[in-house]
């Protein structure tokens, strides 16, 4: 380790001393050396209690990240432009393309080296063409054929005469190759076609390198947000929540079940806290931390309790910042791109075997002409058949080039990449890949109720204290309740919590930090004038019980002077049947009878059926610390409150947009059966005809009976985070694609088992945003909607871009093999293949891979798990584009060649600005290669659109890329065209052809409209309903089911006291079918089978 640097002023400690410290994690160290904790908080600066000092929030506590670092970890560096580039040429294709015209372009210079200009003969061995010129008819009698070949044939051995003996003498000018033969022009260096070739590879290895180099900086900088995690910290003696990044040495970290240690540090104190080491130890089991081990990693997760540690390393400086070096940032592919990369490498195989059979057809055309050659006794320059061979070669291996969709993979990718920087817009951090894809189809979304339904933003409105019923909280308690009885019920709010009221460091405003159920207690503390700090401060705190989704209640044991008290809250219905004693506002403690028991079942059967969480709250007393087995019992009931936790108001119009997109919402929660069925009625989730039950009910129904029920299931309410796993997987198993909120530490195993895990960014603890596929960084369920419909965006860009190139596959693939199978050679040469290949991948996939998701992307069904890439529709779009453009294509070639718009005449070719470098053919291939590129480009505009919508345009001025890429193409098209000449074999066209070409691509616009025009109907399309099939009864019993769930005898007579058997012979649950029924107040209020817990304690399951 280097030395260490000399010692400033205001810190006497060094980095490296302390990392040395968390190295050794020896106590004794830490005793001897730094004095224990009290030594090493002084020599830092800092206090136990209250953290650093609040005269450091004015500068972002600078002197301590310039003297200890900042907590940030070190990354891979990024993969170097040069780098991607080169790697781009590692594809077969493209080196083979690239040695075959490097051998093109040897064959070239050595021509020229001899001395030779380069008169070969076109290379495309026309048996049909030869016989016809520019304005003439194809057919020709037999005879007059035989007649004008041997006239040309006389002509030519005539003029090649002259010309050398005009050569030989050094006088006059040499004949132009193009009069001695319609086929011959003079190329003023055939190596010009091969420095084309390696040219435009080099731009199509550019563009690849830039794509795959910015993907990487837009996964790098979101994975930056992804690891920004949200650190509770102590500073100038209140509690703030800050960036994992703004951690400092010195801060003082609270810690609860589920939350990462963002740094190394040390314990302070805590309560049953135990940590998974695993990452950094490989230890399986939980670590208890304690004063004889208070040595705590960072990357590590809490398990269990709470506490609180001091900060000693941040960033490189710790052992996760060590580990964080040599992590690399690969990314797994998406099961989407494994399918488009396996649909590509099928598509190439077919391209391979085109180019193959074109191959060979031009070898027998090539083999046939040099049979004539001999058979005329023709002298054959061997350097042109060589350039004709290595040309065919060229032609080949371009087809393989086109044929290759490398653009799929890079479609989705984009498409992937766009989507998920425009999510974290609308809040949804995207964790896994796969999440965007999948939300696409997901077909049931299993949501949380606090903070998610609603706006987490609690107030305590009515309850019951000492006695007496409030309407309106706190108004008269003061007057009606004995100061010791009010003062044991503030005492259970502040000390029995560890949420808090702060001020954020730069706004001053009010900030709840933690529960905000728990926060909503102490905002009616400080309404009734009591300070929660100093309470909590003076409070001598000897034991703490976390809240657990299963105890569904959280116990706090302080002393208090001679006597030891046990402070309890939780769900009403649980810690009410732990009392069985009550205190008036006298402060008389007296029996907790059945009378009053049923009246306060009553007041909590109204506040939840108002949609009111509900909480009790209750304490104990003892005379020793020690309370017996079961230091839960025999409490006495301070009072009832109810909670108000409003509906977010855009909640209601989300549910309703998915289910006209036909997904089902169900509402999993831990409140209260009444209370989740009153706000899931308000947001339209519970509906007429709809089940509501709990946890408990749902648990112990056989499979059988689950998947009867599950169709109408709309409220889970009272469940544990197993109750939600078992849903998820019986939906499943059932053929669902499921989405499933959780924020607690045991929804970890749900979020895994769901095909998208969504985790809550505000109140999610971090072990379950570990687990989650996206984190909801506002909580919000309309956020969840966003994703939906993200998702279904990125299935709709890759389909459209599948659907686009594979129109240009065909129709290149079938003009190429046709073409070379009846002698016109190939229309499309190399470097007009690779220009169009460019077109359908890069430029293509980034004009269809960003369109923006439209709000009739919700008026469809799901597409679930068995949707192909290629639906039927899309096939008869495909084919019908690909018949239109091979007509338009072998018209040009076979049929057009009297027409004037599609030839040039001898005059225009003599009198071009650009020399007589071009044969009536090259005017036609132009035509055919213009022609073919704006059919695909007003196939693009089709290709927005593969639901058969008539309106094509819809929404097309949204999309700046996609008409930034439509322009700048057109563009390049037109200056290929005109300016291309002898590089790209090109001729310019006139005004009238420019015309034709562009309306034969627009007839595509029509032409679609047609095809259009014959209904198509996707199983479930168009306003996808949710109405559910009638179920059958659960329950086997000869009976019927009233809408209250009770089971009523054939007799008509209430068989209450006989409850219906399930399948393996239990005894079956109560089930709330209908939403207008209710439940009497006795069930589920009270009774153990029903008591589970609240939402938003301290490390649990907020729902």
């Amino acid at each position: 380790m280097a030395a260490a640097p000399e010692p400033s002023n205001l810190f006497v400690l060094q980095k490296e001393e302390l990392y040395d410290l968390n190295n050794s994690k020896s106590v004794e160290i830490l005793k001897d050396k730094y004095g224990g904790l009290e030594g090493l908080a002084e020599k830092l600066k800092t206090s136990l209690v209250d953290g650093p000092p609040s005269s450091e929030t004015q500068d972002g506590h600078a002197d301590r990240k310039t003297h200890f670092g900042t907590n940030t970890y070190p990354q891979k560096p990024p993969t170097g432009f040069l780098k991607l580039f080169f790697e781009a040429f590692k594809d077969t294709t493209v080196i083979i393309l690239t040695v075959a015209a490097v051998v093109s372009i040897g064959v070239g210079i050595a021509e020229a080296v001899m001395g030779e200009e380069s008169s070969c003969e076109d290379t495309s061995f026309q048996l049909l063409s030869n016989f016809s010129e520019c304005g003439q008819s194809l057919y020709e009698s037999y005879d007059d054929m035989v007649h004008r070949y041997e006239v040309i044939e006389a002509e030519i051995a005539h003029l090649r005469e002259l010309r050398e003996a005009f050569i030989a003498n050094n006088t006059g000018v040499p004949v132009p190759a193009n009069l001695t033969n319609p086929n011959e022009y003079s190329k003023p260096g055939t190596y010009i076609e091969g420095i084309v070739i390696v040219f435009a590879v080099l731009i199509v290895a550019f563009v690849t390198a830039g794509n795959d180099y910015s993907k990487e900086r837009q996964f790098r900088s979101l994975n930056d947000v992804k690891n920004d995690i949200r650190v509770k910290v102590v500073r100038g003696g209140d509690e703030h929540q800050v960036s994992t990044y703004e951690i400092v040495v010195g801060d003082i970290v609270v810690l609860e079940s589920g939350d990462k240690i963002p740094a190394d540090g040390i314990f302070i104190k805590g309560h049953g806290l135990a940590v998974d080491e695993s990452v950094m130890t490989g230890e399986p089991d939980a670590i208890p931390k304690k004063e004889e081990a208070p040595f705590m990693l960072s990357g590590c997760q809490i398990v269990e309790g709470m506490g609180r540690m001091i900060v000693t390393t941040v960033g490189e400086m710790s052992e996760w910042g060590k580990i964080m070096k040599e992590l690399s940032d690969d990314h797994d592919e998406t099961p989407l791109q494994q399918k488009l990369a396996t649909l590509a490498k099928n598509i190439g195989k077919a391209g391979f075997a085109v180019a193959l059979l074109t191959l060979t057809a031009l070898f027998i055309l090539w083999g046939i002409g040099i049979a004539n050659k001999t058979a005329r006794n023709d002298v054959i320059d061997w350097a042109c058949e060589i350039q004709s061979v290595v040309g065919f070669l060229i032609i080949a291996v371009t087809i393989v080039v086109v044929a290759v969709p490398e653009g799929l993979p890079l479609a989705v990718t984009i498409s992937l990449a766009y989507s998920v920087r425009k999510m974290m817009k609308d809040n949804n951090l995207v964790r896994h890949l796969v999440a965007c894809e999948t939300m696409g189809g997901a077909t049931n979304i299993c949501s949380d109720k606090t903070g998610t339904l609603t706006e987490n933003r609690m107030t305590v409105t009515e309850g019951w204290l000492a006695g007496n019923f409030y309407t309106s909280v706190p108004s008269t308690i003061k007057n009606d309740v004995d100061s010791k009885v009010l003062d044991y019920f503030i005492n259970g709010i502040a000390v029995n919590s560890t949420a808090s009221i702060g001020h954020d460091e730069v706004t001053k405003k009010p900030e709840f930090v933690g529960s905000k159920t728990e926060c909503a207690l102490l905002v009616l503390s400080e309404k009734l004038s009591y300070d929660y700090k100093k309470i909590r401060k003076d409070a001598i705190e000897l034991q703490k019980v976390p809240f657990s989704s299963d105890r569904k209640r959280m116990s706090t044991i302080v002393q208090e002077g001679d006597k030891y008290v046990l402070y309890c809250k939780g769900a009403s219905e649980m810690v009410l049947g732990l009392c069985n004693r009550m205190v008036n506002g006298a402060g008389e403690i007296g029996p907790l009878d059945a009378s009053t028991v049923k009246e306060l079942e009553a007041h909590i059967y109204r506040m939840a059926d108002s949609g009111l969480r509900t909480l009790c709250l209750a304490y104990r007393e003892n005379d020793s610390e020690d309370f017996g087995d079961d230091p839960e019992s025999d409490m006495i009931c301070l009072g009832i409150m109810g909670i108000q936790d409003p509906l977010r108001p855009e909640v209601p119009d989300a549910v309703e947009r998915c289910k006209h997109a036909g997904i089902i919402v169900r509402m999993v929660t831990g409140d209260n059966i009444l209370t989740a069925k009153s706000i899931a009625r308000e947001c339209g989730i519970f509906t007429d005809g709809g089940v509501a039950m709990t946890g408990p009910e749902f648990r112990v129904l056989s499979d059988e009976e689950k998947d009867k029920v599950l169709p109408k299931l709309q409220v889970l309410a009272r469940s544990t985070p197993t109750d939600k796993l078992i849903l998820v997987r019986r939906l499943r198993f059932l053929g669902e694609v499921v989405a499933v909120t959780g924020d607690g530490t045991n929804d970890a195993p749900a979020l895994k088992e769901a095909d998208v895990g969504m985790s809550m960014g505000i109140s999610g603890t971090e072990v379950a945003k570990e687990a989650s596929d996206v984190v909801i960084m506002d909580d919000n369920f309309s956020s969840i909607v966003k994703a939906v419909m993200w998702g279904r965006s990125v299935f709709d860009n890759v389909r459209r871009f599948l659907q686009f190139q594979l129109t240009i596959n065909i129709v290149a693939l079938a003009v190429a093999f046709v073409s070379a199978l009846l002698g016109q050679g190939t229309p499309l040469n190399a470097v007009q293949l690779l220009w169009v290949n460019l077109i359908m991948d890069a430029l293509a996939a980034l004009a269809l891979a960003t369109e923006p998701p439209t709000a009739d992307l919700l008026e469809r069904k799901p597409y679930g798990r068995k949707e192909p890439l290629i639906s039927p529709l899309m096939w008869r779009h495909i084919i019908a584009q690909a018949v239109l453009q091979l007509v338009a294509m072998f018209f040009i070639l076979f049929g057009a060649r009297n027409i004037s718009f599609f030839i040039e005449t001898e005059q225009n070719m003599n009198t071009s600005v650009f020399g007589p470098h071009h044969s009536c053919q090259t005017y036609q291939y132009t035509m055919v290669f213009n022609t073919f590129v704006f059919l695909q480009l007003f196939n693009e505009i089709n290709a927005r659109r593969i639901n058969n919508e008539f309106n094509i345009f819809s929404g097309i001025h949204k999309n700046p890329f996609y008409l930034g890429v439509y322009a700048a193409t057109s563009l390049l098209q037109a200056l290929f065209v005109q300016f291309g000449g002898i590089a790209v074999e090109t001729a310019p066209l006139r005004w009238d052809s420019w015309l034709l070409c562009i309306g034969i691509g627009v007839i595509g616009i029509p032409w679609g409209l047609i095809v259009r025009l014959f209904p198509y109907k996707r199983k479930g399309d168009t306003k996808a309903k949710t109405n559910q099939k009638k179920i059958v009864p659960v329950y086997e019993q000869k009976g019927d089911i009233e809408s209250s769930g009770h089971v009523k005898s054939s007799d008509g007579n209430d068989d209450l006291k006989k409850p219906a058997k399930t399948a393996n012979g239990s005894e079956a649950p109560e089930v709330i079918v209908e939403s207008n029924g209710t439940r009497p107040p006795s069930h589920g209020v009270g009774e153990p089978s029903t008591s589970d817990g609240i939402a938003n304690l301290p490390g649990g399951v907020s729902e």
